[in-house]
């Protein structure tokens, strides 16, 4: 095949999974907004977005360690560098994301493309073209327990700081905004128009009432926001890489500069989820727990410092498990009827059949791709 039309569909390959990955991932990031009522869906997703396009921009200059193994060092080189490895790895994991985007089912992207290395890899060189024990080490284990571990962390923080959240929430922002003021002179008839200074300040919900400012954020709502923000800025900052070393894998960045394929993945992604990314913010929004602000706090602050984590160590988690692991943590704090278990084990069947479905896929479309 022509190198540059292997350039090409390597690159839409690439863009065609980071919408896909938008569209189910975006909502991982601002779904206790929503689920808390302290955003409607288009203002969420237009957050999540944008923080979204900020991480997967910054992945460039601190994620690359991701690049590497979800390029070269899961497989053996000789695999790795054939177009229809590549081909098949982008088209398997989009048709299993998309799909199941469709269905309103938060699967993990990661867990598809690992699924689909390892489904290439076999079929283009037998099993011996996997490297099993850095797999397992490295991208099987994170994945497994990150969802557990957050789950535990957001419970135990919504324990341990329940009380200073709720006595924190009595506090809060408030802001008055600038007035337009006519001014006259004291002769003519000349007049000017001015604009008095938006007043921000923060205290007590009483204080910010007294002193008649129109408006008023509790800093449990500033911090749930910031933490959503931190969290979407954590999944870009993750899942940006592991996309664009598709391309990376047969040296398509020799064509297309690398900041271009990461600029293409931060805006493909952000498109996706502001887009399409409706359906699995619901599911994880209203379908899993019922969410009070300070619940969805604790979990968009555990998930957020695990994705950050394990992004600054180039473990390759999956934000879906992460923030639904948290999402589950969180609600528990109501009991275990407080969770609608059916919603989780049919998000658990769809996690457990990501790898081998994909995996499948792979094979198959290595196999028929000329």
């Amino acid at each position: 095949m022509d190198v540059s039309l292997t350039v090409l569909l390597l690159v839409v390959a690439a863009g065609a999974l980071a919408y896909v990955n938008g569209a189910n991932d975006n909502s991982k990031g601002v779904a206790t907004l929503v689920g808390a009522r302290l955003a409607t869906y288009p203002r969420a997703l237009a957050w999540g977005t944008a923080w979204t396009v900020a991480g997967g921009l910054a992945a460039l200059v601190v994620s690359s360690g991701l690049v590497k193994m979800f390029s070269t060092a899961l497989v053996s080189g000789g695999v790795a560098a054939s177009p229809r490895f590549s081909l098949a790895i982008a088209v398997a994991s989009w048709a299993w994301v998309l799909l199941a985007s469709r269905l309103a089912l938060p699967v993990s992207t990661t867990h598809a493309l690992t699924g689909a290395i390892v489904g290439a890899a076999v079929a283009g060189g037998g099993v011996e073209g996997v490297q099993w024990a850095l797999l397992a080490g490295v991208v099987v284990l994170p994945l497994a327990f990150s969802p557990v571990a957050s789950a535990l962390l957001a419970y135990a923080m919504h324990a341990i700081f329940a009380q200073p959240m709720k006595r924190a929430a009595r506090y809060c922002v408030c802001v008055e905004k600038g007035q337009r003021i006519v001014l006259a002179p004291a002769s003519g008839t000349a007049q000017y128009t001015a604009l008095s200074q938006p007043v921000v300040a923060t205290g007590d919900g009483a204080e910010c009432d007294a002193a008649g400012f129109q408006h008023r954020l509790p800093l449990t709502t500033v911090a749930h926001w910031g933490a959503s923000a931190a969290l979407s800025f954590a999944r870009g900052l993750n899942d940006t890489p592991k996309i664009i070393a598709i391309a990376v894998l047969v040296g398509a960045n020799s064509a297309v500069p690398s900041a271009s394929l990461f600029v293409l993945g931060a805006l493909m992604m952000g498109l996706g989820g502001y887009l399409s990314g409706w359906r699995v913010t619901h599911t994880l929004a209203e379908r899993v727990t019922t969410i009070d602000p300070l619940e969805g706090l604790s979990a968009s602050t555990v998930a957020s410092g695990l994705v950050l984590a394990a992004s600054w160590f180039t473990l390759p988690v999956s934000t879906t498990h992460v923030s639904s692991g948290a999402i589950v943590g969180a609600g528990l704090r109501g009991g275990a009827s407080a969770v609608s278990w059916r919603t989780v084990s049919t998000l658990g069947a769809a996690w457990v059949i990501t790898v081998p479905v994909s995996a499948l896929l792979g094979f198959s479309i290595y196999t028929l791709l000329w």
